[in-house]
């Protein structure tokens, strides 16, 4: 779990610094970014949505993440190549083909999957996925450190994916 949350945390500064050093290209296409998802039955939808993919230690990693307007976020990280078709899901059996769902309603409260509980089942299909966009669903319970649950359903992203 403690690598899970490196390469988050790792994922999130990559996102900071890509975002911060973007210089202004005359490119006029306007690509659809968003997710959206239902938290504990409030629908959210999360702006300023993006996907990266990276490598950390040799381990190829795709990260999605967004900030709502009451400046929660949330991010979705998959592990290796992705592969549209493909669900991933907490209880698999290879920790490659498991997801780490994160939503921070503030700065001090972090709800992740936790893995080793088999009721609170995390999963993230990914639709479609190209050089420039990835699309997908997600829905599960994340927990945070005070034991407190959070359900998350009807999840949806279509963002733009940078990275190598």
């Amino acid at each position: 779990m403690k690598k899970i949350k490196s390469i988050f945390l790792l994922t999130l500064a990559i996102g900071v610094i890509t975002l911060n050093s973007c210089s202004k290209d005359k490119d006029n296409t306007v690509i659809s970014t968003t997710i959206t998802a239902s938290i504990d039955g409030t629908a959210t939808t999360f702006n300023n949505a993006f996907a990266i993919t990276g490598t950390v230690g040799g381990e190829k990693f795709t990260n999605v993440q967004g900030t709502a307007s009451n400046k929660a976020v949330i991010s979705i990280t998959l592990n290796g190549t992705i592969t549209a078709g493909k669900t991933y899901t907490s209880t698999a059996a290879a920790v490659s083909d498991r997801p780490l769902l994160l939503y921070a309603p503030n700065d001090t409260d972090d709800y992740l999957n936790d893995d080793s509980i088999s009721a609170k089942i995390v999963t993230v299909t990914v639709t479609s996925i190209s050089s420039t966009n990835i699309q997908g669903t997600f829905k599960g319970n994340v927990t945070a450190g005070s034991g407190k649950v959070k359900a998350i359903t009807d999840g949806k992203f279509n963002v733009a994916l940078t990275g190598k």
